[in-house]
């Protein structure tokens, strides 16, 4: 049996056709979300072939990102489909080899992204990415009932103090939002760009915009902006903090919001911030407290691969920005 042929490939009707039907969630969602997540990437995908069918897929999503002082343009690796019938060949270790050349060679600084327990030893072992260890998930309880429900103890009650102000959420981001990564991105050391346009196409633009909630202080000196997604999971109603970003007027937008949320009979809050980030103390100070690892619904990995010089900074401790807006799931 000869191998399958590796391409890297842009958008094409052959290609939405087979993400529709590889069964993961992107191609559930119809091209449109398909082109809303690779558009900004002129060859989004790692492609193999076999006797001319499709029979496996690697998308990758690109992003301006900053390192330090610097900034250059990253991919992240979100997607992965091998047909049953190549799978235990060796189908995805090619095709992220295949893209990772792509990457050096068309001159990208980063390779980077979450990989999950299957494709976590191809990635750190084959690949040689550099391990971060898990996400840095932070949980704030805001009702009793999602623990007393696993006692069948019939009793919900608030644990915030955190009281709903009315704030109406926004419909879009405008010039506020290049003032607000502004003063953010010189205490990040490495992120992708959280400008105007980015927290536009992510928050607004895509197809779970409907999904999301954002309120803000558009005040062209000092904004802030915190945006979150509520969903039914892990056992009780959840919500995301998808970003929450600012200065001094962060702490009441996302005290307010937990308390809007908390009346809406929302049970637990997760975001994720590591220790150095800008909005790390805003988020304890609201209540959230980093969850160990034994007590995590999921294990989310988290990886790099520098391809230049600059991108080296994305492989050190203490460097990087995250918050749900990286993860391509949520």
């Amino acid at each position: 049996m000869a191998d399958p042929v590796i391409s890297i490939e842009p958008i094409s009707d052959e290609l939405l056709a087979a993400y529709e039907a590889s069964g993961m969630e992107r191609g559930k969602a119809g091209p449109q979300a398909i082109e809303w997540a690779f558009g900004s990437n002129a060859a989004p995908f790692a492609v193999a072939r076999y006797e001319g069918a499709v029979v496996g897929i690697s998308g990758y999503i690109q992003n301006r990102m900053q390192f330090g002082q610097m900034t250059g343009t990253s991919v992240q690796a979100v997607d992965s489909f091998v047909s049953a019938t190549m799978r235990g060949k060796g189908v995805f270790t090619r095709l992220a080899r295949a893209y990772d050349d792509h990457a050096r060679n068309s001159g990208m600084d980063l390779v980077w992204g979450f990989p999950n327990d299957n494709a976590a030893p191809a990635w750190y072992g084959k690949l040689g990415w550099h391990r971060h260890g898990q996400v840095p998930f932070m949980i704030k309880p805001l009702r009793a009932g999602f623990f007393t429900r696993k006692l069948r103890l019939p009793i919900d009650f608030p644990l915030t103090l955190a009281r709903d102000q009315n704030i109406a959420s926004i419909s879009g981001v405008d010039a506020w939002g290049d003032v607000l990564w502004d003063i953010v991105a010189p205490k990040v050391g490495v992120g992708a760009i959280r400008d105007r346009h980015f927290l536009q196409h992510r928050l607004f633009d895509g197809p779970h915009a409907q999904h999301y909630r954002v309120v803000a202080d558009t005040d062209q000196k000092a904004p802030a902006l915190v945006a979150t997604r509520e969903a039914e999971k892990h056992g009780g109603r959840i919500v995301y903090v998808m970003e929450a970003l600012g200065e001094t007027s962060l702490q009441p937008l996302l005290m307010s919001e937990l308390g809007r949320l908390a009346s809406r009979g929302v049970e637990i809050a997760l975001a994720w911030s590591f220790p150095w980030s800008p909005n790390y103390s805003a988020l304890r100070k609201a209540g959230f407290l980093p969850l160990p690892e034994r007590l995590r619904p999921i294990r989310i990995w988290f990886g790099t691969a520098p391809k230049t010089a600059p991108a080296e900074r994305a492989n050190r401790d203490g460097q990087w920005y995250l918050s749900y807006l990286d993860s391509d799931t949520v």
